[in-house]
């Protein structure tokens, strides 16, 4: 087989040729909505064959549609192949107005199929781990414990011919922090009588708090007890009376509905 030698040309919108293919033309209707563009002045086509975009052009003599002369390749490459559907008819069974629907419920329809924003879960914030920890201040009492448990556990310690260095570690500071066990003591001691002088502060200031709160929201307290004993007269409307007025009924008094049909002079006459 022998291999071409020219270079895929740039595709020409329009040509002169009135060649046509011999292959079958193409529906409009029949080919995916994605690979169609009916604009006007600027009809293009994705090639069924070698999915390549190429415009759509008049035929001179029969004034038909049909795929432009097109390579299979880009503008330029070398060893071109000519597209097996150049010149190939199109008949435009759709007219513009009912294309451009159409590609408004696609857009619509694959919108609408999109997924939406994942939103990542806020992770929970992990505990540290037991050697992240910081360690409490250590005491004479812990010193201790650590000096009984490695002498208990080490037979370097109970052997007066050798000489432990871990001993001879936790043994000094055993014995520096039993030195100032009465300084930390005392420094507690007195952290913890702060801290009681302040709680007890904090009691004796509150009434006096409380008061001055008071007084700082006196004045307004009493201008509206002063407006809400005002009556409600004038615009705000009528003044209710406290005693009813000369021949008025009260509401337990109100004659019934039969006792007026019978005080009714023409139920008197019907009678």
């Amino acid at each position: 087989m022998t291999t071409s030698t020219a270079t895929a040309r740039q595709r020409n919108r329009r040509t002169r040729t009135t060649n046509v293919s011999s292959q079958p033309a193409l529906l409009v209707s029949e080919l995916p909505l994605a690979s169609v563009q009916l604009t006007h002045r600027a009809e293009v086509l994705a090639c069924p064959a070698c999915k390549t975009w190429c415009p759509l052009t008049l035929n001179k003599g029969t004034k038909e549609w049909k795929l432009a002369p097109h390579h299979t390749t880009k503008a330029g490459t070398p060893a071109a192949r000519r597209c097996s559907n150049s010149n190939r008819l199109v008949v435009i069974d759709v007219s513009l107005v009912r294309w451009q629907e159409q590609r408004v419920e696609a857009n619509a329809d694959v919108a609408a199929r999109r997924p939406t924003k994942v939103l990542r879960k806020v992770k929970a914030p992990q505990p540290p781990a037991l050697h992240q920890l910081t360690p409490a201040a250590p005491t004479a009492d812990t010193a201790h414990a650590a000096y009984v448990g490695h002498r208990s556990r080490c037979t370097a310690c109970t052997d007066p011919k050798k000489r432990c260095t871990d001993g001879l570690r936790l043994g000094s500071a055993y014995l520096e922090l039993l030195r100032r066990e009465p300084e930390r003591l005392v420094a507690q001691a007195r952290t913890k009588q702060e801290q009681r002088r302040a709680v007890r502060q904090q009691a004796e200031e509150q009434p006096q708090r409380r008061a001055d709160e008071w007084s700082n929201v006196l004045l307004p307290v009493f201008v509206a007890d002063a407006l809400r004993n005002i009556p409600l007269h004038g615009a705000r409307g009528p003044i209710v009376p406290l005693a009813l007025p000369v021949g008025a009924r009260p509401i337990a008094q109100t004659p019934t509905a039969n006792e007026v049909l019978a005080a009714s002079p023409v139920r008197k006459r019907t009678s």
